[in-house]
């Protein structure tokens, strides 16, 4: 194991070592998980909309890393041109409620494990 040498991908690994003329002691390993940024991917199903029909959105987060996130704050602004559809908000199949503010949707997700994916669904109307 080199020092300061990627070993896997989200790990890094490191030594360090002492040299006297009759002797090198090496040190203990220590490792740090490196935390990858969140990958995140919205959709929506319909390509063309007419004044009064719904949007769904799709959101899908992933933490790409071998870190767990914690208190991860999911924000979307929406058109001026839409309103919120009460209750269409949720997260992994669970319903939730989103905080509202100046058109931007607000939720905290508690956490996110390493190598896993969170899915935010909900619903806009359009208004004009």
């Amino acid at each position: 194991m080199e020092g300061g040498k990627f070993m896997k991908r989200f790990h890094l690994c490191n030594t360090a070592q002492v040299k006297t003329s009759c002797h090198t002691s090496v040190s203990n390993d220590v490792e740090t998980l490196v935390k990858k940024p969140l990958h995140i991917c919205k959709k929506v199903d319909k390509e063309e909309a007419c004044q009064g029909e719904t949007l769904t959105y799709t959101i899908k987060i992933k933490n790409p890393s071998l870190v767990k996130e914690t208190q991860v704050v999911f924000s979307d602004y929406m058109d001026e041109n839409v309103e919120y559809v009460e209750d269409s908000f949720y997260v992994n199949g669970h319903e939730q409620t989103p905080a509202i503010d100046n058109h931007t949707l607000y939720y905290v997700i508690p956490s996110i494990d390493p190598m896993s994916t969170v899915e935010i669904v909900f619903q806009v109307r359009i208004t004009e």
